[in-house]
């Protein structure tokens, strides 16, 4: 069996404003616990990408790194944790009803994001009987916005509002929501459906967990001591308290229950095929 990583944090964007603080903290804490509990090697089958270097072709080029020659019974993880966003659907068809969420890198090009459909394409290849787990710690819309928990140390969302250009072109009506520049996008005249980012993956042979509905945001947060996206440090939390050996499903229920007990609103989502979110986290997929 194959062991392969790839994990992307990004705590800093271009302009200084949208900067996070816990992002790179994930991919150290998942890294460590690959290496130390799942029997990845650091050296070679981790790679990890952060801030000025996690540009769009930099994370192509690592998903496809980490899919090429995968083989039945290999165990897959790419883990994203920086800023999420919402875009309208510019294909054509779907202009006047959809959005597609797309990842934000380093150097975010608003007419070309990086979306679902992307990531999609380049996971087709994984074969049957491999286990892919996506891990996305990052928002996948800008609503649901709530209160800072410590006005001292305050949390920031992980979302990143499009420019008003972009916005503008597809004639959203932008709703303020009063933290930080973020923003919703709603048509004229109905709420657009959001996509999941990842989502086309999770419906072939991988296992997504989210760190939030669609209809929220994720946390960029102090806890323990450190800066941390909520989802990550919680989802290590129950992996510990599991022992490391415990299915997807039970470890979403138990993480959900961890972020609620610590007063976040977000609540962790789990998809995929059925058979896979009943199989051991981060182990060989069943045949």
């Amino acid at each position: 069996m194959t062991r392969k990583a790839f994990l992307v944090g990004l705590n800093r964007y271009p302009d200084p404003r949208n900067n996070l603080k816990g992002c790179v903290n994930d991919v150290l804490l998942m890294a460590k616990t690959l290496r130390e509990q799942y029997g990845f090697s650091g050296s070679t089958d981790i790679q990890l990408l952060t801030d000025e270097r996690a540009t769009t072709a930099n994370i192509r080029k690592g998903l496809e790194g980490l899919v090429s020659d995968a083989s039945p019974g290999d165990s897959l993880v790419f883990h994203y944790s920086g800023h999420g966003t919402q875009v309208r659907d510019l294909s054509g068809d779907e202009l006047s009803d959809n959005l597609d969420e797309v990842i934000c890198p380093y150097d975010m090009d608003w007419e070309h994001p990086f979306t679902d459909d992307d990531l999609a394409e380049i996971c087709k290849g994984v074969p049957k009987g491999a286990l892919l787990t996506v891990v996305l710690d990052c928002c996948h819309s800008g609503t649901g916005l709530r209160n800072f928990l410590r006005p001292d140390l305050p949390i920031r969302y992980k979302f990143l509002p499009a420019p008003v250009e972009v916005r503008h072109r597809a004639e959203p009506k932008i709703e303020n929501r009063g933290i930080d520049r973020s923003v919703t996008m709603t048509g004229p005249d109905k709420s657009l459906p959001v996509r999941r980012f990842g989502i086309s993956v999770s419906k072939t042979n991988a296992v997504l967990i989210a760190g939030c509905r669609s209809d929220q945001t994720s946390a960029d947060a102090w806890i323990d001591g450190d800066y941390h996206g909520a989802l990550t440090y919680y989802l290590w939390w129950s992996l510990r308290a599991a022992k490391w050996n415990t299915t997807y499903r039970k470890v979403i229920a138990a993480t959900g229950e961890s972020l609620a007990d610590h007063n976040y609103d977000q609540v962790p989502q789990l998809e995929g095929p059925s058979k896979l979110l009943s199989n051991t986290v981060f182990r060989q997929a069943e045949k």
